[in-house]
């Protein structure tokens, strides 16, 4: 039997056999403030909050945001706030509140809608955008900013020990599919439009 993840339980990562053990799981918040002050903050970070700040019902919405303002505010004061930019979002929406239809896009429809904001000197500033993003836009940013192949392929490369049924590898594949579903669907964007480069 393996042993079980020690990272919050938020962080889908910790689930897996190759990353949980990985002690990059299991930094803590001091460790975001440390590398921003000491200018060794990666090019790629992802923060997950712990479950009562994580604005998730039944915690208190003030509370994440209490949490969330001096993590932007020290990002702002950064040397490395010139090359930044900050994609805040949510993992899943409010509630059952949505008074349209998700769209569909594909074989599925979309999820109901959850609120990303992008702080970036490059962003533009009051910007509403009106074009179509999911979850994955961020990694197509990544992708495009980078100059990346689809990170969604290169995912289901892992190994036969990455869970799923939907994972190639573990099903006898050599690797993931060239183009995951939605990977080129001009009706999603990728935030590059957000920004002023």
């Amino acid at each position: 039997m393996s042993p079980q993840p020690t990272a919050p339980s938020y962080n889908a990562l910790a689930y897996f056999q190759r990353w949980f053990l990985d002690l990059r799981l299991n930094y803590q918040e001091a460790g975001y403030y440390n590398d921003l002050n000491a200018g060794t903050l990666p090019q790629m970070a992802v923060l997950i909050t712990a479950s009562l700040i994580s604005e998730h019902p039944p915690a208190y919405i003030q509370m994440g945001q209490q949490k969330m303002q001096p993590v932007i505010t020290a990002l702002i004061h950064a040397r490395a706030w010139g090359n930044s930019a900050l994609f805040f979002t949510y993992s899943e929406g409010g509630g059952y509140f949505e008074h349209l239809a998700p769209p569909q896009v594909d074989a599925y429809s979309k999820g109901i809608r959850v609120p990303p904001l992008v702080i970036s000197p490059w962003a533009s500033q009051g910007y509403l955008s009106r074009q179509l993003y999911e979850h994955r836009s961020v990694l197509q940013f990544i992708e495009r900013r980078f100059g990346l192949p689809s990170l969604a392929s290169v995912n289901h490369q892992f190994d036969t020990s990455t869970p799923d049924a939907n994972n190639d590898v573990a099903n006898g594949q050599p690797s993931g599919p060239p183009a995951p579903p939605r990977d080129g669907l001009v009706q999603i964007g990728d935030f590059y439009g957000v920004f002023r480069f």
